[in-house]
């Protein structure tokens, strides 16, 4: 029986910079990891899970388009079925340009007070420590900020991936015999290790 997972009952500031990752890091560091070191996958990832969250979606849009009489477009299901997490990655690269705009205003008034440096100006040097501190708090934030939206992208793009291949695998245990004939297994390997693998591409991209 695989362990728990400690993400499940990690704290913010845990999700935030990682710490619930500590564990694993440790024993990694003492000896190669095995399987048995490896976390119980979380109740949100397991394919069921996934798999059937998206097929609603994705029969909805078949629906909507026979209605329309159109083709059904499987990004309109994605989109629909994941809108939040694309709001919340948009927002985290929101926070993260608008870190990376204001740090080299923060570098040019720190060399503008070693220009014009005055040792008798007091209020001057105390704006320098605030363009410091302000230049070192942009910096750590968009670190933190750009590892979390990289993380989450790849945990997303991996939720696809697994979602799909249920879709999939599901799709062949329901085919006929006719239906069958005309699929070979090379096409269904090909789904299932090619096509289905660029939505970990394009997330890491």
């Amino acid at each position: 029986m695989r362990k728990p997972n400690p993400l499940q009952d990690a704290n913010f500031c845990s999700r935030l910079f990682f710490c619930w990752l500590n564990p694993l890091f440790k024993i990694g560091y003492k000896r190669r990891l095995e399987e048995d070191d490896m976390y119980s996958v979380l109740l949100e990832d397991r394919s069921q899970h996934l798999g059937e969250e998206l097929q609603g979606y994705w029969d909805q849009e078949v629906l909507r388009a026979e209605k329309d009489v159109r083709e059904p477009s499987l990004m309109k299901a994605i989109f629909k079925c994941h809108w939040k997490s694309y709001l919340v990655f948009g927002i985290f690269i929101l926070l993260e340009e608008g870190t990376k705009v204001v740090q080299p205003i923060f570098l040019g008034k720190m060399i503008s007070y070693v220009e014009n440096y005055d040792p008798t100006d007091s209020a001057a040097l105390h704006e320098a420590y605030g363009y410091a501190a302000g230049l070192s708090a942009s910096v750590l934030v968009w670190a933190v900020l750009h590892h979390l939206y990289f993380y989450h992208i790849q945990c997303l793009g991996m939720r696809l991936r697994v979602a799909l291949c249920h879709m999939i695998y599901c799709k062949v245990l329901r085919l006929s015999s006719l239906a069958m004939g005309k699929t070979t297994t090379g096409q269904i390997v090909n789904l299932l290790s090619n096509d289905v693998n660029r939505f970990d591409q394009v997330s890491c991209s």
